[in-house]
């Protein structure tokens, strides 16, 4: 007995990172490889003993070899170059996980004999983490100048002029090196 499947959506597949309607749909990808890796810290102590004590999460990349027919190669390659040319964030769909704000980061490609009118698209993705900076108050215990506790309440820098002092300071300094 034959299984048929009535799953009509690609089981991998790449779609917009905020719609989640699927991209590319000419490109048959052929094999994906995700890389999902830590960097551990490691130090050594006293005792000649390597010692761990925090894991960084490297960024996700996924490599999938597309094949685009002949009939749809330029149309594609061109959707794949648009993507790349606006920074575009996708959703990489495959069989155990969907891996969320990939960006096309290369995107090479193939036209041989072999493949005949249809050409092949290596191509990579990198996850984008995006860091918003944070700001706001230091407990005065953390700085020497409690006038300097807020880096939101700074307002407008200006800048003063030398006194006299200073300035013949500087000047006879001037003097003394040139």
């Amino acid at each position: 007995m034959a299984f048929e499947s009535s799953f009509t959506q690609d089981l991998v597949a790449i779609l917009d990172g905020e719609s989640f309607e699927q991209l590319f749909v000419a490109a048959q990808p052929m094999r994906v490889s995700v890389r999902k890796t830590k960097r551990i810290t490691k130090y050594e102590v006293e005792d000649g003993t390597i010692r761990s004590d925090h894991a960084v999460d490297d960024q996700i990349e996924v490599a999938i070899d597309i094949l685009v027919q002949e009939e749809d190669a330029r149309d594609v390659y061109q959707q794949f170059a648009q993507a790349m040319n606006d920074n575009r964030l996708v959703t990489v769909q495959t069989k155990v996980s969907s891996y969320a704000s990939m960006l096309i980061s290369e995107m090479p490609h193939d036209e041989t004999v072999e493949l005949g009118g249809a050409i092949s698209i290596p191509l990579r993705l990198v996850e984008w983490r995006t860091v918003e900076p944070q700001y706001g108050a230091l407990p005065p215990s953390k700085v020497k100048n409690k006038k300097q506790a807020s880096t939101s309440k700074g307002g407008q820098k200006q800048t003063t002029e030398a006194d006299a002092p200073t300035t013949r300071k500087a000047s006879v300094l001037y003097g003394v090196f040139n």
